[in-house]
């Protein structure tokens, strides 16, 4: 439901004029009706809390699996774990910043999701596809290997 409630919010935020350089004219009529000058504080509040609601909430489901450990990884599940939650109290912090206007809202929070959810892997997307394909359990250690002759599955940083 909070992806919802972001959703809603950024389909508002997306066509706000609040910008130095936004154009209004350039909108259609269906959208200049529902762009805005201003961004109210509600609507930032939907968008940021929905969006930091959902991001906690992926951190709690992901808690709750069974997590392998890979050799080479280069942060432990904890550790990653709590640079989400520590983005999502970020993004509830968000709303607060009355000086941002819908871009700086929307690429801050674009930003910080990019940094949660970059990974760097060292294996070929088709030798994926070709697991998936077979209908074999996928090992994910033995195509890192595979690909890169070494153990390890992350590259180091």
């Amino acid at each position: 439901m909070s992806f919802v409630l972001y959703g809603g919010a950024l389909s508002r935020l997306v066509v706000a004029h609040d910008c130095a350089d936004a154009n209004e004219s350039s909108l259609t009529e269906a959208f200049a009706q529902k762009s805005e000058a201003e961004i109210s504080s509600g609507l930032r509040w939907f968008y940021c809390a929905g969006l930091a609601i959902a991001l906690a909430s992926m951190g709690l489901i992901s808690m709750s699996h069974v997590h392998k450990e890979v050799d080479g990884q280069r942060l432990k599940k904890k550790h990653r774990l709590a640079v989400r939650f520590a983005v999502a109290v970020a993004f509830l912090c968000l709303p607060l910043a009355k000086h941002l206007n819908s871009l700086t809202l929307i690429s801050t929070t674009t930003g910080l999701v990019v940094l949660v959810y970059t990974v760097n892997c060292k294996m070929r997307k088709t030798d994926l596809e070709d697991a998936m394909k077979k209908g074999d359990p996928i090992k994910i250690e033995e195509l890192a290997e595979k690909e890169s002759g070494q153990q390890g599955l992350y590259e180091p940083s």
